[in-house]
């Protein structure tokens, strides 16, 4: 086996960072599109770019409670675990801006203080979700045989203030 290569979160803008378990660099707080979704029966969130990771497995259909999807399962490149998703294309238009953002399981990251280190423990992230605020779609299950499943959950303000910036 070759050398391996890591890429590494560079954001001066951005207090945070999240990591995977095993410390390896994952996305930077600023990617962070949504919080409040659900994957594999565990909290996840999503994020709009993501480094060390690599795709696991070929790409499938999977129906999930806001519409059908095209779905890809990606693990991080440093301990080849499974930690999540990547949104390669979405039937309904209300749900295009999921298209190439990643859904990371929080079980399999770590949020990180930028000049802090990994020391490999869960992600401790308070107030993940926002009570009163209901995300889109509604109804529907999954369908698919797949470890790694969706249903979106609350949506925070800032998550939403994202979302809108991404429209425009």
């Amino acid at each position: 086996m070759g050398r391996l290569f890591l890429e590494y979160v560079t954001d001066d803008d951005v207090a945070a960072k999240y990591t995977c378990k095993c410390g390896a660099d994952t996305a930077s707080e600023s990617g962070l599109l949504w919080e409040g979704f659900m994957g594999a029966c565990t909290p996840a969130l999503l994020f709009r770019n993501a480094v060390n990771i690599e795709p696991c497995g070929s790409e499938r259909q999977e129906v999930l409670s806001t519409g059908r999807y095209t779905l890809l399962d990606v693990q991080c490149r440093c301990c080849r675990v499974p930690i999540g998703w990547r949104y390669i294309t979405a039937d309904s238009p209300d749900q295009r801006y999921k298209e190439g953002a990643y859904l990371l399981q929080q079980g399999a990251l770590k949020r990180v203080g930028c000049g802090e280190r990994s020391s490999g423990s869960g992600l401790s992230s308070p107030g993940l979700s926002s009570p009163g605020l209901s995300s889109p779609g509604s109804g529907g299950s999954p369908t698919s045989g797949s470890p790694l499943r969706a249903a979106h959950r609350l949506a925070p303000p800032r998550a939403l203030a994202q979302l809108a910036r991404l429209r425009e």
